[in-house]
């Protein structure tokens, strides 16, 4: 037992050692991103310079450029709300880490107790997710949905917004060749620029889809009415109008999905055994003092 006290210490120390060092990164990147933009998108031409490509097309038609583009985006709002998920995420983790260190560093049955509890409601906290996920995604649909349509019909402004909402949807129908949540029709009563500047309001064209349901092959054509591919009447060769982002997301998720269960896994093993060790100390304490007050007594008679 002795053994068993002295490795579940050594083990708390040095996975929340870990853990910690997790955390800092965490809070540290978070702030990183969002208080410095400016330094982030220094860092980061690569990852610019693709996204430029990829909308270039739609750029040349709005009489625009990958300079004004670059110089108008604000990473901050862009990031901001991941950053602020990072930097909860970092707090909580230490606030955890605290627990663990504290509990064995001084030897204190309630921070044990406290550290082994919370790691307790985490794990119960995975296992109801991967239930939900795995078996009831039906509830996940059911509340994300409403979200991601009401995200578009209020907050997307179009193909060339800077806005956060609008880069993302915009890089997310990019990347995985989609339109909308479930099509395009979720633009039908959007509040987004359909009549953009340039070539296109020369036509005196209306668009039906952003520019970025257009195919690759589309955006990539030379003509000077390549726009049409947002207009109706829209065709599946020329237009993504059709394919849902939701489902086309989902599918590239589930490729990923037995690795993710892995990493779950044994995540919620480590968690468990953590919490049986910080219990398994706390009992001994339990036992030690007990001990010590018998003798205690049997000595003053």
């Amino acid at each position: 037992m002795g053994f068993m006290k002295s490795c579940g210490r050594l083990v708390i120390y040095y996975i929340n050692g870990l853990f910690g060092l997790v955390a800092a990164v965490c809070l540290v990147g978070g702030m990183f991103v969002k208080f410095g933009s400016d330094d982030l998108k220094s860092l980061l031409p690569d990852l610019m310079r693709e996204l430029v490509r990829k909308i270039d097309p739609i750029l040349r038609a709005t009489h625009s450029s990958s300079e004004k583009f670059l110089n108008n985006l604000d990473l901050e709002k862009l990031l901001g709300n991941a950053a602020d998920v990072f930097i909860v995420f970092g707090a909580v983790l230490l606030f955890v880490v605290f627990w663990g260190c504290f509990g064995v560093s001084c030897k204190s049955k309630c921070g044990l107790y406290v550290y082994s509890c919370i790691l307790l409601l985490i794990l119960i906290g995975q296992i109801v997710c991967a239930i939900l996920i795995t078996k009831r995604r039906d509830l996940i649909d059911e509340n994300l949905k409403p979200q991601l349509r009401s995200s578009i019909k209020d907050l997307y402004q179009g193909d060339h917004a800077m806005d956060a909402i609008s880069v993302l949807w915009n890089a997310v129908m990019l990347k995985f060749s989609c339109c909308g949540v479930d099509s395009s029709q979720d633009f039908v009563s959007g509040k987004w620029n359909n009549t953009p500047i340039a070539e296109i309001i020369n036509a005196n064209k209306q668009l039906d889809t952003p520019l970025v349901c257009c195919t690759e092959a589309a955006r990539s054509k030379s003509a000077t009415n390549w726009w049409n591919c947002a207009i109706s009447t829209l065709n599946p060769s020329d237009s993504n109008y059709n394919k849902g982002c939701y489902g086309e997301v989902w599918q590239y998720l589930e490729h990923y999905i037995n690795i993710v269960v892995g990493c779950v896994g044994g995540l919620a093993a480590l968690e468990l055994l953590l919490a049986i060790f910080a219990i398994s100390i706390a009992r001994g304490m339990d036992k030690k003092n007990k001990v010590n007050s018998e003798k205690s007594g049997k000595g003053k008679r």
